[in-house]
């Protein structure tokens, strides 16, 4: 990947705009392991022989789909696979017996240039965009999957804000987006951990992000901004190892 200057600030401003899932495409990015087997599937795939079992092996290890996750693609482009991201709404065909006439919604007009692949489509109204994953050709009228677990909530507000979006009102706030605080952080620890992979050491992070002074550098070993400064680098590191995942579940807050 193309690396920022993570000496600059402004070099991570238009982070600030992202919600939850686009941070998770940002740690997950920087993760060298992703970044090879992907280079390995770009090469197979020029070659015109890519395997179908390959690519869900991938799905299931990054839990992204590998057509969306080019070197250029944008946060908002990539396909998470439904598994892991909770607010793409499943549908299927309501059953007869509870479907009436009378309450009925237009259909949903899926529009096939907004086709995201394995059976799923984006759904734009009233500039908020939906994931949707079709489960059933044809569906109409349309019914909700919605499984009954702990991630319930979280399914239900996302298909509440697309009935919400048909009806012709305001979806309301994205649930994914992030507080003020939470993606400060998150961009340090971007920027403590591009230094690191760039092989900057914990003092020179230290000086960049929190400007140790003197009196700082000749007590370095038992300062307070040394440990910060390790503690946000772990923190990015185990990010890109695995904890990208819990973003895509943002706001779900309890430990698996």
């Amino acid at each position: 990947m193309n690396r920022v200057d993570w000496r600059s600030p402004g070099a991570y401003e238009d982070l600030r705009s992202l919600d939850a899932p686009g941070f998770a495409w940002e740690y997950l990015r920087r993760n060298a392991d992703f970044l090879q087997e992907r280079s390995e599937l770009e090469r197979t795939a020029r070659q015109g022989a890519l395997d179908p079992a390959e690519l869900a092996a991938f799905t299931r290890r990054w839990a992204c789909d590998f057509l969306s996750t080019a070197e250029t693609s944008r946060p908002g482009s990539v396909l998470w696979a439904p598994h892991a991201l909770p607010s793409v709404i499943a549908l299927t065909k309501v059953p007869a017996e509870l479907a009436d006439p009378k309450f009925r919604l237009p259909p949903l007009s899926l529009d096939p240039s907004l086709a995201a692949g394995n059976g799923e489509r984006l759904v734009e109204r009233r500039g908020a965009v939906f994931r949707v994953h079709i489960d059933e050709a044809g569906a109409e009228p349309p019914a909700v999957l919605l499984p009954l677990d702990q991630l319930f909530e979280i399914r239900a507000t996302a298909a509440i804000r697309l009935w919400r979006g048909l009806i012709g009102r305001n979806p309301g706030p994205n649930p994914a987006a992030l507080s003020k605080a939470r993606r400060d952080r998150l961009i340090l620890a971007l920027r403590a951990l591009d230094g690191r992979l760039e092989g900057a050491s914990y003092r020179d992070i230290a000086r960049v992000l929190f400007g140790l002074g003197d009196g700082a550098e000749r007590g370095w070993k038992s300062h307070d901004i040394r440990d910060r400064t390790i503690r946000l680098v772990r923190f990015g590191l185990g990010m890109i190892r695995g904890g990208y995942r819990r973003l895509l579940i943002h706001p779900y807050r309890r430990r698996s």
